[in-house]
């Protein structure tokens, strides 16, 4: 597994390959199938936009990557917003002309209130994703658990937000469990905000 720290960086070429990655991966996820009805310009949106996302998060973020590039989990510090500012850090004048009135419905459907649920000391998820054509293969779960594993010795709590039920049940089983949750009317969304209470198998273990 190949982990990038704070203060390393992907180059661009493979932040736009893992990139493209998302487009498909978060083809059908509730907030970009509210803010770009049709799937294929969907895909092409998603990839730009988290073309930018990850941009945003290269040198700052835990990257953590599967050997052979088939997934990829974010970590980065819940009180480490972003918001519209920051995609012009990173400017792709063409998907901004194209693409502004998508990039502006995401950015309003996804919650802010990382800051107001989570501590200072969390880490969230933000964003992971496998290719779809190795997905249901424990790959999002090696990289998750590695990170657990990898930032638990520093003090670190972790956390996340999920949009979707069956999300919600893949993390529980992970052994996060839901602190609160936001509504975002206009879009139907609702926002499930999730905290790391301990590996499950351990906890059964323990007892």
């Amino acid at each position: 597994m190949r982990i990038i720290r704070p203060g390393e960086k992907l180059t661009k070429k493979e932040l736009r390959f893992f990139a493209e990655m998302a487009g498909r991966a978060y083809v059908n996820d509730p907030v970009h199938c509210y803010a770009t009805k049709n799937p294929a310009r969907r895909v092409r949106f998603v990839s730009h936009f988290m073309m930018e996302r990850l941009n945003t998060s290269n040198g700052e973020d835990y990257f953590y990557i599967d050997d052979e590039n088939r997934g990829l989990c974010v970590w980065r510090r819940a009180h480490n917003e972003y918001g519209v500012a920051d995609f012009l850090r990173c400017a792709d004048w063409l998907y901004l002309y194209w693409f502004w009135p998508n990039t502006l419905r995401t950015l309003f459907a996804y919650s802010p209130l990382d800051v107001r649920v989570f501590d200072e000391d969390t880490w969230i998820i933000s964003p992971v994703f496998v290719d779809p054509g190795y997905q249901r293969q424990g790959i999002a779960q090696s990289l998750i658990r590695k990170g657990i594993e990898d930032l638990s010795p520093l003090g670190y709590k972790f956390g996340l937000e999920a949009q979707d039920e069956g999300n919600i049940r893949y993390y529980e089983k992970l052994g996060f469990r839901v602190i609160g949750s936001s509504r975002y009317e206009k879009g139907n969304i609702t926002h499930t905000y999730m905290l790391y209470d301990g590996d499950p198998e351990q906890k059964g273990e323990q007892k």
